[in-house]
């Protein structure tokens, strides 16, 4: 990879503008994650196809994507395409994979892009993203004091402001994840204080909202950045926990829960007590069809049989199963869960090549998305797709990359 983008770090003229490019992405999908979540998905395509316009013939997908990463993306899903055959609605769900697979495809071309960026490249896009951020924080503060004014001018006039909060909720969440970025490459420009203050006080802010995935995953992940602050081996522990604890063991604690007459506790909100009912649900359907799962987005489509609705639908799940593991495992079977996990660990291999504070930062992401991936979206919703990948692109972009040192050895930053 460095060989590939010896040129294009030469070209500085060119990075100059690609760099202004990731500037008003970080800026404006923080600001688009919050008001309209939809337009994320044009704004990521806007940003890869400026980013190859301006770096040229360099930057040719097969030259700068990251190979073994495009391996497996491209086995996970042609595993996808493959799994639509037995799903519901094969073609539906084949069309879906597709686009699926082109969205994260440019995802990971566009994390290819922000490599290898020099010191005022970076600054560059970490004010973009200190920007966007402040933009966006100042905006969910007026809307919760003045009753969504700015929402309701964009969707028109609600009914209850209950549904006016819980729509700003993927913006919440994108927030939560975007400041771990802000934190990263607050540190590495020498302001420990505003690195050490942004997460506690985007989570203050969370707790104003109704995002309750939102508040553990971020709470999850400043925990986690504490324990990753310990060295190399327990970010690593902890991440690797972390991982197997939403995947690997995710039908075995949906199981748990329900035995634990969870589902009936009047204390949880019922939002908490449907995801528990609907959780057991889908952990019984993958033990009946383990390896290669019922088919691709088949979630919805899950026959009632001798289940109960908790809330009288006529579907045990309306949509998605609200856990992005347990959909996989579900659709996908123990071959999709592989080609995750194997994902997951050359994500977790390429965190530990980070300077310390990229890593640790890096580390209470992934926590962070886990936690919430595995509470609340469905795993191929186009937004969140985005929005996880738009993150690890502005990562990638604002901090340095492989330090020259060992991975153990200690570093001021």
């Amino acid at each position: 990879m460095t060989a590939l983008f010896d040129p294009l770090t030469s070209d500085k003229s060119r990075l100059d503008r690609l760099a202004v490019v990731l500037a008003w992405f970080c800026v404006l999908l923080p600001l688009l994650g919050l008001l309209a979540p939809r337009a994320v998905v044009p704004l990521v395509f806007v940003a890869a196809i400026c980013g190859a316009s301006i770096m040229g013939t360099m930057a040719l997908p097969w030259k700068v994507m990251d190979r073994p990463v495009s391996l497996l993306l491209g086995l996970l899903i042609a595993w996808c395409l493959v799994a639509s055959l037995w799903s519901h609605q094969p073609l539906d769900a084949a069309t879906r994979a597709l686009r699926v697979g082109v969205l994260l495809a440019v995802l990971v071309y566009l994390c290819a892009l922000c490599r290898h960026f020099d010191a005022a490249q970076r600054r560059m896009v970490g004010l973009g993203l200190t920007a966007g951020i402040a933009l966006t924080v100042l905006v969910v503060i007026v809307e919760f004091t003045l009753g969504f004014p700015i929402f309701t001018a964009l969707k028109g006039p609600v009914s209850q402001l209950h549904y006016a909060s819980s729509q700003l909720n993927r913006g919440i969440s994108t927030l939560a994840i975007l400041v771990w970025p802000l934190a990263a490459y607050a540190w590495l420009s020498g302001q420990r204080l505003a690195a050490l203050a942004a997460p506690p006080a985007v989570f203050a802010l969370v707790l104003t909202s109704e995002s309750t995935a939102t508040m553990l995953g971020l709470a999850a992940g400043m925990i986690v950045a504490v324990l990753a602050c310990l060295g190399r081996t327990a970010g690593r522990l902890v991440l690797a926990a972390a991982v197997a604890g939403t995947l690997i063991a995710s039908p075995g604690i949906a199981k748990l829960m329900k035995q634990s007459t969870l589902e009936q506790a009047d204390v949880l909100p019922d939002s908490v007590r449907y995801r528990v009912h609907v959780w057991d649900i889908v952990a019984d359907h993958i033990i009946k069809r383990p390896v290669a799962g019922w088919g691709f987005d088949f979630s919805s489509s899950i026959p009632m049989a001798n289940e109960a609705s908790l809330r009288g639908e006529r579907k045990a799940i309306p949509s998605h199963p609200h856990s992005g593991p347990l959909q996989i495992l579900l659709e996908l079977g123990a071959i999709g869960g592989l080609l995750t996990l194997g994902l997951l660990f050359l994500v977790g291999r390429k965190t530990e090549r980070l300077p310390n504070a990229g890593r640790v930062c890096a580390t209470a992401m992934s926590v962070t998305i886990l936690i919430i991936a595995s509470t609340a979206y469905g795993m191929w919703q186009s937004h969140w797709l985005t929005v996880i990948g738009g993150a690890a692109a502005i990562m990638i972009a604002a901090i340095p990359g492989t330090s020259g040192k060992a991975p153990g050895s200690a570093s001021p930053e």
